[in-house]
């Protein structure tokens, strides 16, 4: 039966003679679409066209490999139907050369037949990455030894200036990021030069006309327009029933104020504007009937405007016209610097790979582009040779994944088109919302400037857009659940996509109908804490219980569709698949949850193969052979089975090798393990001694012999052949077969060899550079990802990462890990980046040691923020359009959630469909913009009811979505006993019948086994290592009084920040910054004799401003630092005594110390022979007449010092003795100073 195609889809196929933008939404059939563009017009019969004049780009080698394998099916289809069509039979022997490829192996195929035309070798070879960034290694180091040998005034600046330490490598990672940027241009070294005309500017009215600067201004009317609307909201309340009438003057004084301020474009009128800016004072006038909620609501929203004008201010207008000049010129110099040093390196670069004759991928579309264009000096760009022969044999070109093009890749397909000449033959297919490769340097303005400017319909003449909304793949409630969060999500100044009517989904697919209204509704799953906490688990391992009880739920019972008879069935494990942003940190938690619970689970991972225990062996392995002098690979290789040496047998040789260098009075440093092994083998310690074993020099012969062996081959033998006979004679094959895993091991180690095959063929050989070869593509996170053993038809459940999902499709899809943070570290970086608004830096004055951010900084970290946001919502687009049937969102939250709750129901108050600018960049996470878009739904509310909040409808125009949002608990033990009780009954029951065939023998065997009882039950708990922290608290229980717990205490009503305008600081935060400011002080004699406690504040706050400065400590970690609780503490006793100790050179303060004790001493029952190691901090100490006085700093809130000398006196008891201990000195005196108490208290 033919395909019946919509209208649009349709039109697709048949439009001819235009250039063709289809922008196809998630499952609108875009791949068979354009096969059947391609088959028909192969099949014209008017103007039938060869399949190999049809230029195919795709961006993955396996999409390329399906699209030449659907087309090569629908031909022979047509042959079947037409089996004299000569036209069809040639079609069919010309497929296997046709250019249906990536646009690297496009341009590969460019490079190989005009390779004269740029004097490129003949020869060449593509490099493999972990080559290249070797190479690039080496061309680095040797730059910056060059630099630092030159010593320009220039470099040493720079260095000085944005260098941590006395590493460079902060600069390296400046200087590739650059280079990286620059060859995402067709011209980088053009690109990289105009850098240094950035900073060039000699007046503010140059200003205006830098696309930076307009930025900044866009921007700015963004949040001018967002405060206005918040005003506006704020009036309606204060005009409202119940509002502060007396409000409504100042608040209309607001909105004029704001007109005001966004009228100015000159920064110098701006910075005055926003300098001198003055709100007005909020009416003290007596209204009657005002709620006072809702007055609170008002002064909340006022406030929240006010701050983000000072923002505001603080990014784009921070200092004067003539300052803000200043810091550029300062910071021009810098940048210049900068790209010298990248120029230099692309010129080092491009030589070494020429001298060894390799091409990267980035060469590849460089090399191409030089072939087909010629530059002229004005600029104006020309078609070569080449290029034309190109333009006339193609009749068409074809790309799909268009949203993930590039500046390069996009002007080399514009170059072989025939746009030039009035032949318009470009096909562009993709969809900008699936545009998740920022990290790669795709563009996807280059497919939005075409949305934008391309007409639909019948307008449109020579450029045309299709849109393809109508999804096939999804049920209607995974396509409305998509629509509702992604239409208030996604708007053009968050990632310049806007999500309308023309972006949103409708659902095309045919399914049965369910029987249940609500069976296939979108769920949101939010694990909680449960009451009962006596088995602790983390975060993550709670969500991944909820995830697995929601498939147990599923397996079995929920009624899916079969994709090969069309029938419903019931879901199976292989239906299912946990989505997750990243699977680093979360893996191993599901993999052993998901395990426990009996589900079978495969993970899809790009990572982890390096931190594989089969890896890391043989690896250490192969380190020792390069360098012996290796102690933590050397020790892994001691643990190897074919060595066998335990920990103990490797504490008896550090024993021996101790005692030799005692009794040879040696007072060198201490030894190599290598060189400890060697030493126990040549003088073995005396046979009647303590420290000789038999068997142990036995076993430390053997591995120095094989050692030696294995040595010795190296010199002569390929890596692969040496890494195969390592495997083979250690045994290593079958050692990791014999593991939990065994085929996965076997298949990541047969990866390894794969791999060591592969470097034989690069331009380095031997031993430590395949050593440096692995160590560089930890460094640069280039990981191969483990082994894929998985058979596609295996009945798992399948984890993988969003960005390996896409293109795929799953009848139940759970979106894992919302309450995850971004990440937002790339932005606050010293030296930023943007591909269009160029570089951003501090500015550094290195002689005064003082740094602040610039304008133009701000503007590009801004920028950054907003592409990465937008880029974090295209990703939740596509994680939401993978689940076919049903579709799950899970996170956890705990006791945050009525927090998260509260604040996102003030913030997403306006009646707007799309939520405001400010809540989709303030969001932290998945699940803050998740729970923004829900505050609309009206099954938020009772949820909100049930938690106590306050809660007013908001009418959006989509009706009402099927949505479930469901708390999990983990179920308490009474829930569990009931469920087991019930499932043995039956079971028992059920097998009734088979007693008389029961092994009475073999019954008391399991018997005994199953009841079998631990003897030493009694050392639960014994530890080989604790801190002074956890026996404090333990012996701090033990002391409690029982009826404690029976006393209920007030829950405190919460008030979130937003009304309150307080920033929570949680005690362990203030505690720890308090113990740092009290490490850093200098404590010199000008803190004797102080007249007051502003004059100590004034010193200890600009003692922590220099800290600050250098790099000490962050500014946000000792922000909570109230420096007159410090002040007070400099007028106690203590501190005068600790000033004169830190004046005679006695004062010391952090000191760690770890103590071992017998472990009968930590509980009677435990062994006395058992060794416990205590580890902790000591936060001062001082000699005084030749004797110890400890001191304990604590910020804890208490009302009496009594209870600091319970709670903490075991603690200070662990610490005398440890110095004791170490020091032989006697401990005097222990006191604990309370900050809250302001007072000194002895133990």
């Amino acid at each position: 039966m033919a395909v019946k195609y919509t209208p649009d889809q349709q039109r697709v196929i048949d439009t001819r003679d235009k250039n063709i933008l289809v922008s196809a939404a998630a499952g609108s059939g875009k791949t068979a679409v354009l096969v059947e563009r391609i088959i028909r017009k192969i099949c014209d019969e008017e103007h039938p066209v060869d399949i190999d004049r049809l230029l195919i780009v795709t961006f993955t080698s396996a999409a390329a490999a399906q699209m030449r394998e659907r087309i090569s099916k629908a031909i022979q289809k047509r042959l079947e139907e037409h089996p004299e069509n000569e036209h069809l039979q040639k079609q069919s022997a010309l497929i296997h050369n046709a250019q249906i490829t990536t646009i690297d192996s496009f341009c590969l195929f460019i490079i190989r037949n005009n390779f004269n035309e740029i004097g490129l070798d003949p020869g060449f070879r593509v490099a493999d990455e972990g080559e290249i960034k070797l190479l690039e290694a080496d061309v680095m180091e040797k730059l910056l030894e060059d630099a630092h040998g030159e010593a320009s005034p220039e470099f040493l600046h720079f260095v000085d200036s944005y260098s941590t330490g006395s590493s460079d490598q902060k600069i390296e990672e400046a200087i590739y990021r650059l280079y990286h940027f620059s060859m995402s241009y067709p011209f980088p070294e053009e690109w990289l030069e105009a850098r240094r005309e950035d900073y060039k500017v000699q007046s503010v009215e140059e200003l205006n006309d830098r696309k930076w600067y307009q930025d900044a201004l866009e921007y700015m009317d963004t949040v001018l327009e967002e405060c206005r609307k918040r005003i506006h909201k704020a009036l309606e309340i204060a005009q409202g029933y119940g509002g502060p009438i007396q409000y409504v003057e100042n608040l209309e004084a607001d909105l004029q104020l704001l007109e005001n301020m966004g009228k100015a474009r000159d920064y110098s009128q701006l910075y005055d504007s926003f300098t001198y800016i003055s709100f007005t004072t909020l009416s003290r006038k007596k209204a009657e009937d005002v709620d006072p909620v809702r007055k609170d609501m008002v002064k909340a929203i006022r406030d929240e405007v006010k701050k983000s004008i000072t923002d505001l201010k603080k990014t784009l207008f921070p200092i004067s016209p003539e300052d803000m000049l200043a810091d550029m010129s300062v910071c021009q110099k810098a940048v210049d610097e900068l790209v010298t040093l990248t120029l230099s390196f692309k010129e080092r670069l491009d030589a070494a790979k020429r001298d060894k004759n390799l091409v990267d991928f980035s060469d590849m579309e460089h090399f191409a582009l030089e072939i087909l264009l010629d530059k002229a000096d004005n600029g104006e760009l020309k078609p070569r040779e080449t290029a034309l022969e190109l333009q006339d044999y193609f009749e068409e070109i074809m790309i799909d994944e268009y949203q993930d093009s590039n500046e390069v890749q996009e002007l080399l397909l514009r170059s072989i088109s025939g746009e030039d000449k009035g032949h318009y033959n470009r096909f562009m297919v993709g969809d900008v919302k699936q545009s998740i490769y920022k990290f790669r340097l795709a563009r996807p303005e280059i497919f939005m400037e075409k949305y934008d400017t391309y007409k639909t319909g019948e307008a449109a003449k020579d450029r045309v857009r299709i849109d393809l909304s109508r999804n096939f793949r999804s049920r209607r409630e995974v396509t409305e659940a998509t629509n509702f969060l992604c239409g208030q999500l996604m708007a053009k100044e968050v990632g310049n996509v806007e999500y309308d009517e023309n972006a949103a989904l409708y659902a095309g697919a045919s399914y049965v109908e369910p029987q249940d209204a609500g069976q296939y509704a979108t769920e949101l799953l939010i694990a909680t804490d449960s009451e009962d906490e006596s088995q602790p688990m983390t975060e993550k391992e709670k969500e991944a219980v909820m995830v697995a009880e929601r498939i147990q739920e599923l397996v079995g019972h929920f009624p899916v569709t079969d994709d090969q008879t069309g029938e419903q069935r019931p879901a199976k494990y292989s239906d299912i698949v946990l989505l997750f942003r990243a699977t680093t940190g979360w893996d191993e938690d599901f993999r052993r949850i998901l395990t426990q619970k009996g589900i079978p689970v495969h993970i899809t991972s790009k990572t982890g193969y390096f931190q594989t225990l089969e890896i890391q062996g043989i690896v250490n392995l192969l380190r020792v052979l390069d360098n012996p002098l290796q102690d933590i690979p050397l020790y892994g290789v001691l643990k190897l089975p074919c060595f066998d040496i335990t920990e103990a047998e490797v504490a008896m040789l550090r024993c021996a090798a101790k005692e030799i260098k005692e009794k040879m009075k040696k007072t060198t440093d201490k030894q190599f393990l290598y060189e400890e092994i060697c030493q126990y083998c040549k003088e073995p310690p005396a046979q009647d001694g303590t420290v000789y074993d038999e068997i142990l020099l036995q076993k430390l012969a053997f591995l120095l012999q094989k050692l030696e062996q294995y040595r010795r081959m190296v010199a002569y033998t390929p890596i692969k052949e040496l890494l195969g006979f390592l495997i083979q004679d250690t045994g290593y094959d079958t050692y990791v077969s014999s593991m939990p895993g065994g085929d996965q091991r076997q298949a990541n180690i047969a990866l390894l060899l794969e791999r060591a095959g592969n470097f034989e063929k690069t331009s380095f050989y031997g031993l430590f550079h395949f050593i440096r070869y692995l160590e560089t593509m930890q460094e640069q996170e280039v990981d191969f990802g483990e082994a894929n053993i998985l058979d596609e038809s295996a009945d798992v459940v399948r984890v993988m990462t969003i960005h390996k999902s896409k293109g795929l499709e799953f009848p139940i899809c759970f979106v894992c890990g919302l309450a995850k943070q971004f990440n937002q570290m790339d932005a606050r970086a010293s030296i930023l980046m943007d591909v269009e608004l160029g570089i951003g830096v501090d500015c550094i004055d290195p002689v005064m040691r003082t740094r602040r951010k610039t304008m133009r900084k701000n503007v590009v970290a801004q920028r950054m923020k907003e592409d990465t946001r937008g880029e974090d919502l295209r990703v939740l687009y596509v994680a939401l359009t993978r689940a076919k049937e049903k579709l799950i969102l899970t996170a956890y939250q705990g006791e945050k959630l009525d927090k998260k709750l509260s604040d996102r129901l003030y913030l997403t108050m306006e009646n707007a469909q799309k939520l405001p600018f400010s809540v989709v960049m303030g969001s932290a996470c998945y699940f803050d913009m998740v729970l923004s878009a829900l505050m609309r739904h009206k099954d938020m509310e009772s949820l909100l009811e049930e938690r106590g909040l306050p809660y007013e409808k908001h009418q959006l125009p989509y009706g009402e979505i099927p949505l479930q949002i469901r708390l999990w608990q983990e179920d308490n033990a009474l829930e569990k006993k009931v469920k087991e009780t019930g499932k043995a009954a039956m079971l028992e029951e059920a097998l009734s019948h088979t007693a008389q065939y029961a092994d009475t023998q073999l019954e008391q065997k399991l018997s005994d086994r199953l009841n079998f009882k631990y003897p030493y039950a009694y050392l639960e708990g014994l530890t080989v290592k604790t801190t002074v922290s956890e026996l404090k608290k333990a012996a701090f229980e033990e002391e409690a009084e029982p009826a404690a717990e029976l006393i209920m205490t007030a829950r405190e009503p919460y008030i979130p920040r937003f009304i309150s305008g307080e920033e929570a600081v949680q005690g362990t935060q203030y505690g720890t910054a308090v113990h740092k400011v009290m490490e850093l002080l200098s404590f010199d004699a000008s803190y004797q004799n102080v007249p007051s406690d502003k004059v100590y504040m004034g010193k200890i706050w600009g003692e922590m401003q220099t800290w600050i400065a250098e790099g000490r400590v962050q500014k946000e970690d000792i922000a909570c630092v109230n420096t007159s609780r410090i002040a007070s503490f400099f007028h106690s006793n203590l501190a005068k005594r600790m000033i004169s100790a830190k004046e005679r050179g006695e004062l010391y303060r952090e000191q760690p110390f770890v103590l071992g004790l017998p472990a009968h001493e930590l509980k009677e029952q435990y062994p006395s022979e058992e060794t416990v190691l205590i580890q902790g901090v000591i936060d001062v100490f001082f000699y005084e007449d030749g004797e110890l006085v400890i001191a304990d700093y604590k910020t804890d809130r208490v009302e009496q010092a009594i209870e600091l000398e319970k709670r903490y006196r075991t603690q200070l008891d662990y610490y005398q003795r440890a110095l004791e201990q170490i020091t032989g000195a006697h401990v005097k005196e222990r006191i604990i100073y309370s900050f809250a108490l302001a007072q000194e208290i002895g133990l």
